[in-house]
């Protein structure tokens, strides 16, 4: 008999492993960053202070390479870029950060 199975069927739980959260690199634009480091949570802060400045014409985005995870919670904190009161630059930085994550999946 298998071990964990129930009756001789296997378990489906058993054989299922958990996937580490893939590491990657992305950009996330200076608007975001900014507010991110005014009042993310100290994780998130973490994480930007090991980012990289790339400059982009007048503005900038920050290169950070950390879990996943770390990026989609950092979009959530900065929510309220993306709010009808936000300006136009504040919501399209949130969608561009929101695509990239995606596109990550």
């Amino acid at each position: 008999m298998i071990p964990g199975a129930v009756d001789g069927l296997p378990d489906p739980v058993a054989g299922q492993q958990l996937q580490p959260d893939p590491v990657v690199t992305l950009d996330l634009p200076g608007l975001l960053a900014d507010h991110l480091l005014a009042g993310g949570d100290e994780t998130v802060r973490a994480a930007l202070a090991s980012g990289r400045t790339i400059r982009r014409g007048q503005g900038h985005s920050l290169r950070i390479t950390a879990p996943l995870e770390l990026h989609r919670t950092a979009l959530q904190q900065a929510a309220a870029l993306a709010a009808d009161t936000a300006s136009s630059a504040e919501r399209k930085a949130h969608r561009v950060y929101a695509t990239r994550i995606t596109a990550a999946t």
